[in-house]
């Protein structure tokens, strides 16, 4: 996670809060008011935007602007200000970055590297092995290392199921086929232009005896008439003879037209033509019934070539294969694993720190397993601890109450923080007295790297706030307040519900 923050919140249409702002500060952002005057709501917003939550209701609209600390150009999103809107209407949800269109796993992807939120038994996914490995991943920063290992597995699952499901001789016998097939359709080389082209010229070689027969009755008449034409010259007086010789000058050009048409009936190979034609029908009636059709199937053939191809080449001295796909695959993994316990041991390291600080003699480890290989490696991992010293370690949701497993994971997580925002829903469910003090003081601590924005019942969390708001209800309609001194103070009396709440004051300060 890096640095980063939400500057603010506009509900324009949530439930019962209409056309509501919230501005938030740098350091502690906290909400109090009443059981159900909708405090949590107004997170909702930013848990649908994470992915976390589809939201309660089946309409709304809501701007959350958000300051990025770095560049995203692939979405030709900038670092700084960003406007992040969603609308929901008529069941079709919309996420937009200013203005624009982004499908949800971007914006959820964007704003995961600097948000982090955790609601009311949100702190359970801690207990799932594959997202506690995901968070040591984030972490341990294994990003290219994983992304090798997920490529080799799927690769290796690739030839598993290819072994499985092909049988090497029967594609190399497929591929015969379609070898065939693809060298006797190249052979005729077909095209849509020239079979229509042949069609025309083999109705002209139909016709070509008599063409040649018509053609030479032709010359025969034109010489004849260039006879008569030559003899009327002999006698003809001279003022005719201009027209004698355009007569004769038509007729001589006639003849060489004739001939040179008779020369292209000629160099028409009738056989040629219909050897072609016979191929073209040949292909038609094979893997037609069009040459388009042909053309077609002469591509799906190629394909299949090159896809047979390809799992020939992986089933060849496949065994050979198969371990040296499970060796580079065992090497990368005993890699991740590695990391992943070194990431482990600096987190235990400081989550001492903050159990402490919270109230917690607790021992905590993380453990690993050997486990069957999956996409992201070898090992199953879990949060085993003891809340009694010389007790053995056990799974950790076996030995802690459901305030102290709370605050185990709180721990955990302000161990894992790097940077950005956390937001906390009413972390404080099962918490009071001393240890909410204990609380308080530590989202004060951590507000001084991060921006926090609590939901809290606790006044000795609400006290220590950079900025108060209220929640209220009046007539179905939700109001934000941000308080100024002296109504924190009327709304932490009320919180403590009763006027000891000024003595109180005055100790935690």
């Amino acid at each position: 996670m890096t640095n980063g923050m939400i500057i603010s919140i506009h509900l324009n249409d949530y439930l019962y809060f209409k056309n509501v702002d919230v501005y938030f500060d740098k350091g502690l952002n906290v909400f109090t008011g009443e059981t159900g005057a909708g405090k949590s709501l107004l997170l909702d917003v930013l848990g649908i935007l994470l992915g976390l939550t589809s939201g309660r209701v089946d309409n709304y609209n809501a701007d959350v602007v958000v300051e990025l600390p770095q560049d995203y150009p692939d979405y030709e999103i900038n670092s700084g200000e960003n406007i992040f809107s969603i609308t929901k209407k008529n069941g079709r949800t919309i996420f937009k970055v200013n203005g624009r269109v982004f499908p949800k796993n971007i914006v959820s992807e964007i704003l995961n590297n600097i948000i982090s939120m955790h609601r009311q038994n949100s702190h359970l996914k801690f207990l799932e092995s594959n997202f506690l490995i995901s968070v040591l991943d984030e972490v341990a920063q294994n990003y290219n290392l994983l992304s090798k290992f997920s490529k080799l597995y799927s690769q290796y699952k690739s030839l598993l199921l290819l072994l499985k499901s092909e049988n090497l001789e029967e594609l190399k016998r497929r591929k015969s086929e379609l070898e065939i097939y693809i060298e006797e359709i190249e052979k005729v080389n077909p095209n849509p232009v020239e079979e229509q082209e042949l069609e025309e010229k083999y109705k002209v070689a139909l016709n070509l005896q008599q063409n040649i027969q018509n053609y030479n009755e032709l010359l025969n008449m034109c010489e004849n008439v260039s006879s008569e034409i030559w003899a009327m010259k002999k006698v003809s007086p001279d003022k005719f003879m201009a027209q004698i010789d355009a007569a004769f000058d038509i007729i001589e050009t006639m003849k060489l037209d004739i001939q040179r048409e008779l020369s292209n009936i000629e160099e028409y190979d009738v056989s040629e033509i219909e050897e072609k034609i016979w191929d073209y029908n040949s292909l038609k009636r094979k893997y037609g019934p069009t040459i388009e059709d042909v053309l077609r199937n002469y591509e799906q053939f190629k394909k299949q070539f090159n896809e047979i191809t390809s799992k020939i080449e992986l089933l060849e001295n496949s065994n050979e294969k198969v371990q040296k796909f499970k060796r580079r695959l065992e090497d990368l993994g005993a890699m991740l694993t590695k990391r992943r316990k070194e990431t482990a041991s600096i987190i235990l390291n400081t989550f001492i720190k903050h159990a402490r600080d919270l109230n917690l003699n607790a021992d905590l480890d993380i453990v690993f397993e050997n486990s069957q290989m999956t996409s992201r490696g070898f090992d199953k991992v879990e949060i085993v601890g003891r809340m009694i010293k010389n007790e053995p370690l056990k799974p950790i949701r076996n030995i802690a109450s459901g305030g102290e497993l709370s605050r185990l994971m709180l721990a955990l997580e302000l161990s894992i923080a790097s940077g950005g925002v956390l937001i906390f829903d009413e972390i404080d469910a099962g918490i009071s007295g001393e240890t909410g003090n204990k609380l308080a003081e530590k989202l004060k601590e951590v507000s001084k790297k991060y921006q926090v924005i609590v939901v809290t019942h606790l006044p000795q969390i609400a006290v220590r706030a950079d900025k108060h708001f209220v929640v209220t209800r009046e007539e179905e309609v939700g109001i934000v307040k941000e308080l100024s001194e002296k109504e924190k103070i009327k709304e932490l009396k009320r919180m403590v519900g009763s006027e000891d709440v000024l003595s109180f004051i005055d100790k935690v300060e």
